[in-house]
């Protein structure tokens, strides 16, 4: 018997949660984290067949059958409900894992000839083993020929004398009816397709990449292994099935270089700042239902919203095609002809730029900061429709000469598309500067490749499969920032696709390791908001490996649809529960989702996004994404939120309150730190905190933004661990200062560090 479960089923097959209180047979160990599941799907799946091959056997024939044999008349005929799965250990090592399948409780009730006979049947099934291996992304599950069992059949005779010995003839006829309904459920458990029991088949399938260099390069820069294994848990007395599964273990030349490294344990939480990851069709063109809204009614209802939460921070986009309206274009562009004393005067080219599209950008930025909310913008997303057009109306894309232009779009080559890219960005970034703190250059640029590599996807233009290309994009929005707002921070938005090959290239560059995760893209079962924490986990592991332990980590992106009211009824087949969003599911997810990121030393969780389109036609991404645009927190057509806003508010703020406390961390710091201040934007008091690697004199102090010396907060030697100082927004002479940038400085020897801060009065 074979059965190939492919990349990722595991996800289907082993997440949720438990209660304490529940014996859990079944068990998922990420990273060396067991998590025990509350439901055992493999068990469920199990009894469903069973059940469906009972209803397809004739059980009338066989009675027909065993009452001709026994010249005897059959009064009672009833298998049992339910089948039992008992996991075993192979103490020979033979099989990775093994199951035994059994059914008790049979009765059969004859009569006949002055006697009644009760036929009691037990230890009727089979026990079964197998390996698995994960090997060029499938996940291969080698199972062996069942071994069938003796089923043991009693028979208790009444009446005449004479009946007792009709017994042995009874119970052979029973045995040949029961090895021929075994027979049946053995072939029906044979044929048992688990992918499409659980409907999911592996990840990079359903990602509809059918370019075998891309798989490869998806596979190399995400390196991971699984197994399924069944095992002794002491603490519950039971043998559970298994499924491991390890990732981000190494980097792309060695996928083992991370194992045994373990990143510092948290004490206390690091959750400086989270809230709501917008983009622009999520907050400028939000709450889409509303066909009459300007755009400043759709982003004061939803910092609105946020207000009355305590939700303060979020993602914006100065969205490239409302400021640059036509592309240049033609022979002999070049980025590096672009220097930064230009930007001015490019803009005033009213023919190809209209500066008026950043009003609306700094209209947010006023109304979040009169709300005291901390915005971080993302710049350069190069997905399909942010390009600006050419003269003919037609959007750019960078391409090949051979490549066949999508219908709206027009291939220029990479030197064109880099040039209006580079003025747009530092245009952007110059413009903002005193007001962002933190920059996500690009989006998903890693995965930019296996985007542009579909027609329906959302990227255009074959180009974006050179990975010299992305990193030109990289270096130029980086240096945009870099120059433009040098004590600002960069992250970037890195997607499991292409993952570890860019964190490998773009770790100097970036001072915040962001990342997204949808764990529950394709698949509303099992919940798997756990699996972020370990997300969270595994990255600080790949950040000391590669020498970054103390680089913060947000979580820009994750998700989970709330489409359904109610819970799933308890008649729900598990191919149909599979897909059944309900928001309590939801509900689950995002509190799990947190929690486990937080514990797991999260500074930074973003969830995406308050509202979605709720609309299958909206968007690219074909079928993958067709769930997650149900993730939004407000019901469409209704403005009614959805159940888990509420919860996902009072944890955000329970959690960011902890970390505000600033418990000093049990583990020392592994480099010279200065952390972002928190709250900011603030009033009237932000905490300051940093991390010393040794002793030393440290002086700590507050400029405005003409470098003028505010306040002196720290001036003495210090011990080296983590240290936290507060600061009122007064002067030296205890009068507060006007509203406004601030840059805070530390220094350590002849190290130093700065970073800007936004007070409000």
């Amino acid at each position: 018997m074979k059965m190939k479960i492919q990349f990722f089923l595991l996800l289907i097959l082993t997440t949720s949660n438990i209660s304490t209180q529940e014996l859990s047979t079944f068990a998922f160990r990420m990273n060396g984290h067991k998590h025990n599941m509350e439901e055992d799907f493999v068990d469920r799946a199990i009894q469903e067949g069973y059940d469906a091959a009972m209803d397809s056997i004739d059980f009338s024939a066989h009675v027909d059958s065993l009452e001709q044999n026994t010249s005897l008349i059959i009064t009672g005929f009833t298998p049992p409900e339910d089948i039992n799965v008992r996991y075993l250990v192979d103490t020979t090592g033979t099989n990775d894992f093994m199951w035994q399948i059994s059914l008790d409780g049979w009765t059969i009730l004859i009569s006949g000839l002055g006697c009644d006979f009760t036929t009691v049947i037990s230890n009727l099934g089979f026990i079964s083993g197998g390996t698995s291996q994960f090997s060029y992304g499938d996940f291969l599950i080698e199972a062996s020929e069942p071994e069938v069992l003796e089923p043991v059949v009693d028979v208790n005779a009444s009446g005449a004398p004479f009946c007792g010995a009709l017994t042995d003839t009874i119970e052979s006829s029973i045995s040949i009816l029961l090895n021929q309904v075994l027979d049946e459920l053995v072939a029906a458990f044979d044929s048992l397709d688990f992918g499409s029991v659980f409907g999911m088949g592996d990840l990079i399938s359903s990602f509809g990449i059918d370019n075998p260099e891309l798989v490869q390069e998806a596979l190399a820069s995400f390196p991971m292994d699984m197994k399924l294994l069944t095992e002794y848990d002491p603490e519950q007395d039971v043998t559970q099935l298994i499924h491991e599964i390890n990732f981000l273990t190494g980097t792309t030349e060695d996928s083992l270089a991370f194992v045994g490294i373990e990143p510092a344990v948290i004490s206390g939480s690091q959750f400086e700042l989270g809230g709501f990851s917008f983009l622009y069709h999520q907050l400028q063109r939000g709450f889409h239902w509303h066909t009459d809204w300007e755009e400043s009614q759709r982003v004061s209802t939803a910092f609105g919203i946020m207000d009355s939460l305590g939700i303060n921070g979020f993602r914006m986009e100065t969205f490239w095609r409302k400021i640059q309206i036509k592309a240049y274009t033609g022979d002999g562009l070049d980025p590096a002809s672009v220097t930064p004393d230009q930007i001015d005067s490019l803009l005033s080219d009213t023919e190809h730029w209209d500066v008026s599209g950043f009003d609306d950008v700094q209209n947010i930025l006023d109304l979040s900061t009169e709300l005291g909310f901390t915005p971080f913008m993302a710049i350069g997303v190069g997905h399909q429709d942010r390009m600006p057009p050419d003269d003919s109306g037609l959007r750019i894309a960078p391409a090949s000469p051979d490549w066949v232009p999508a219908d709206g779009f027009v291939g220029v080559n990479a030197q064109t598309y880099l040039y209006n890219l580079k003025i747009y960005a530092f245009a952007t970034v110059k413009r903002f500067a005193d007001q962002i703190s933190v920059w996500q250059v690009e989006n998903e640029l890693n995965a930019a490749g296996f985007a542009a590599s579909l027609p329906e996807w959302w990227r255009k233009g074959d180009i974006w499969l050179d990975t010299d290309f992305r990193d030109q994009v990289m270096a130029i929005l980086v240096d945009a920032v870099r120059t433009e707002d040098p004590t600002a921070l960069i992250t970037h938005d890195l997607h499991m696709l292409g993952f570890m090959r860019s964190l490998e290239s773009w770790v100097d560059d970036l001072d915040i390791i962001g990342f997204n995760y949808y764990p529950n893209q394709i698949s509303a079962l099992p919940v798997m908001g756990f699996s972020v924490g370990e997300y969270v986990w595994a990255v600080r592991r790949a950040l000391k490996g590669l020498g970054y332990p103390d680089k913060p980590v947000w979580l820009i992106e994750t998700g989970y649809p709330g489409i359904e009211f109610d819970d799933p009824p308890d008649t729900i087949l598990l191919a149909e529960d599979a897909v059944y969003y309900s928001e309590n599911r939801q509900i689950n997810y995002i509190q799990s989702a947190l929690s486990s990121a937080v514990e797991n030393g999260i500074n930074g969780f973003f969830y995406f996004s308050l509202t979605s389109e709720e609309d299958e036609s909206v968007g690219g991404g074909g079928d993958l994404a067709t769930f997650m645009r149900f993730s939004g927190l407000i019901r469409k057509d209704t403005d009614i939120p959805k159940s888990a806003l509420s919860p996902y508010a009072n944890l955000y703020n329970e959690l960011v309150s902890s970390a505000s406390v600033g418990e000093e961390r049990t583990t020392l710091p592994e480099s010279f730190i200065l952390y972002q201040n928190f709250p900011n934007p603030f009033n009237p008091i932000t905490q300051i905190r940093y991390d010393l690697t040794e002793n030393g004199p440290v002086k700590l102090v507050i400029f405005d933004v003409l470098g003028r010396q505010v306040r002196k907060l720290q001036n003495e030697w210090q011990d080296k661990g983590s240290h936290q100082v507060s600061w009122d927004g007064t002067n030296e002479l205890g009068k507060r200062v006007s509203s406004g940038i601030y840059f805070y400085q530390i220094k350590l020897g002849d190290a130093v560090q700065t970073k800007k801060m936004l007070l409000l009065n």
